[in-house]
């Protein structure tokens, strides 16, 4: 699994081009330890070629979704694309075309004091949840949260972990 993830973290991407077929990719030996023997290479346009389906498929699943749970209807038709897997090349003209929706990819913004490790989007959903964990009254929210479920001492623990940590 890190093997694939560090090829699809280096390598991926969902829009194959005239270079593709010639970029070679060592993906790793196999078990037997005799490196010239198990060397293992797919092309980029192979990579492209078995990444491309699942992320479609992944997004026909959250289009089928967020259709059953009624957000085809709301006024703010856009989806923020956030997490690791949002940074792959060409993912948001395919969530576009399969979502039928605007798409944008999210990143933490105006967040002070964060290292610029989480300033991209694979941390967005954890700034975000932490934001609000902070101050669920935001103005962002346009649903009331009974303050008392969120105890202040704890919360400020949290978010003073946070910015220790990240």
């Amino acid at each position: 699994m890190s093997v694939a993830e560090k090829i699809k973290t280096r390598h991926g991407g969902l829009y194959a081009t005239g270079m593709d077929d010639r970029e070679m990719i060592d993906i790793g030996g196999g078990d037997s330890g005799d490196w010239d023997k198990d060397r293992r290479q797919i092309s980029r346009t192979e990579l492209i070629g078995i990444m491309r389906p699942r992320v479609e498929e992944i997004l026909e699943e959250v289009r089928a979704t967020l259709d059953a749970a009624g957000f085809d209807t709301l006024p703010s038709q856009q989806i923020v694309l956030t997490g690791g897997a949002s940074q792959i090349p060409g993912l948001d003209g395919i969530a576009t075309r399969v979502l039928g929706q605007r798409v944008r990819l999210g990143r933490p913004l105006r967040v002070q004091g964060l290292p610029q490790a989480a300033t991209g989007a694979a941390f967005a959903s954890a700034v975000g949840l932490c934001l609000f964990a902070a101050h669920p009254q935001d103005e962002w929210w346009d649903f009331e949260i009974p303050a008392e479920r969120y105890p202040a001492r704890s919360l400020r623990r949290a978010v003073k972990w946070f910015r220790d940590n990240w």
